[in-house]
């Protein structure tokens, strides 16, 4: 066998090596969270697209309790119930998280979601960064993405 063939074939062989080692290391990090955190969202997500601000108050972190206190933070969230009542969504999938530190809740781990939802005027995509302090869960920083926007901006 020629030497840049055998070189090109190690490197192949460590490539994929290296491919399932951050495919499983990552799967080990989503699990970490799924188990608690899913069940979470499945919980909160209704009372979030309920579209009433007292629902979602109970669920944000400090820090988004406070950007909330602005009322044009207030008046784009009731831009999102145009999109109508939750009907369905799908099995919420992680995509990653960090550390950070808050002078509220001190040291945390922000944790990403993603969730497919279906509304009464169609499909539309929530992405959350959950706060852990440990003890619960908060809702830090969440955006919804729906063709209805996309249309309404071009109008």
């Amino acid at each position: 066998m020629s030497p840049i063939l055998k070189r090109s074939l190690i490197f192949i062989v460590l490539m994929a090596a290296g491919l399932v080692l951050y495919m499983s290391w990552y799967n080990i990090k989503a699990e970490r969270f799924n188990e608690t955190a899913i069940p979470y969202l499945e919980q909160a997500l209704p009372k979030l697209t309920s579209w009433q601000y007292p629902e979602l108050e109970m669920l944000l972190s400090p820090t988004a309790k406070t950007v909330f206190a602005s009322d044009k933070v207030r008046a784009a969230y009731q831009e999102f119930s145009q999109l109508g009542q939750l009907q369905s969504m799908s099995r919420p999938e992680f995509m990653g998280n960090r550390s950070e530190t808050f002078e509220e809740l001190g040291d945390v781990e922000l944790i990403a979601y993603q969730v497919q939802l279906e509304f009464e005027t169609g499909p539309a995509v929530i992405k959350l960064n959950l706060a852990s302090d440990g003890q619960r869960y908060y809702i830090h920083h969440f955006g919804i993405h729906s063709h209805i926007f996309a249309d309404h901006d071009d109008s």
